[in-house]
């Protein structure tokens, strides 16, 4: 029974020992030297140390400025008049030209320079801006009903209309038939662009006497026309015969006039526009 007991006394003991040793382990750990490493957390960032801290942005190369830099404003031409009235701003103006070949200016020694349109042009060039664009459209012969044909030609950037007229139509219509294809013409062509300037042009006479009395009655038809519709009306016909020089000296074949006879042609076509224009 002793020894029993002896036996109990020491597994207590032991287990009191174990019991010790594992608690002061326990304390050691929770309550000993913290360790080496220090977990702290950083302190509240402020809003100098932000300004102080803020990232440095590099300063933009010099291709990157030229890139970005606007692109130059480009000042557009402003166009405040219409017609042949363009003229005095700095831009074309697209001028059509109808008939037969007087309109052509068939006759002259060199059309680009002594034609009636190059001259016409030249004059007004030391005057005025603007310039022409010429378009012509022209047959030998031609009538009326030619120039009906042409029409569809018209388009909105169309500025003036010049047609030449009378001159052949006595070999295919009556004085009245005239009278009716001319009003049907510009009808239609007030109707594609009532803002275009038209003019009528009265062909000088030709050689033969007969022909032109033939076609005199023509030339009252467009007289009348151009002020029923307040259009201007060049009359080729009175001032070739009122110039000093004799008719044959204005025709380089009986027909067409020549260089003189071009020159009367754009002196009166400058006393038309100049109606307009001034």
């Amino acid at each position: 029974m002793l020894r029993i007991a002896k036996l109990e006394l020491y597994i207590i003991l032991a287990a009191l020992i174990i019991a010790s040793f594992i608690i002061g382990l326990f304390w050691a750990l929770n309550h000993g030297e913290k360790p080496a490493i220090d977990f702290k957390q950083p302190p509240p960032v402020t809003a100098a140390d932000k300004a102080d801290t803020a990232p440095i942005s590099a300063a933009p190369s010099d291709s990157a400025s030229e890139k970005s830099a606007p692109d130059p404003v480009v000042e557009e031409t402003i166009v405040t008049q219409q017609g042949l009235a363009q003229l005095t701003e700095l831009t074309n103006v697209k001028a059509l030209v109808w008939g037969d070949t007087v309109a052509a200016s068939q006759g002259a020694s060199n059309k680009d320079d002594l034609g009636w349109h190059a001259l016409v042009a030249k004059e007004l060039k030391a005057k005025y801006p603007g310039s022409f664009q010429w378009v012509f459209k022209t047959m030998d012969q031609a009538t009326v009903n030619d120039v009906l044909t042409y029409v569809q030609e018209v388009t909105p950037d169309t500025d003036l209309i010049i047609l030449c007229l009378g001159r052949n139509d006595w070999t295919v219509l009556t004085t009245n038939d005239f009278r009716q294809k001319c009003e049907q013409l510009l009808g239609e062509l007030k109707a594609l662009n009532p803002r275009a300037d038209i003019f009528l042009v009265i062909e000088p006479p030709v050689k033969n006497i007969e022909n032109n009395n033939k076609s005199f009655p023509y030339r009252q038809v467009l007289i009348e026309l151009g002020k029923k519709h307040q259009l201007p009306v060049i009359d080729l016909w009175s001032a070739f015969i009122q110039d000093p020089a004799p008719l044959g000296e204005l025709l380089a074949d009986g027909v067409n006039p020549n260089d003189k006879g071009y020159r009367i042609f754009a002196d009166q076509v400058m006393k038309g526009f100049e109606g307009v224009l001034n």
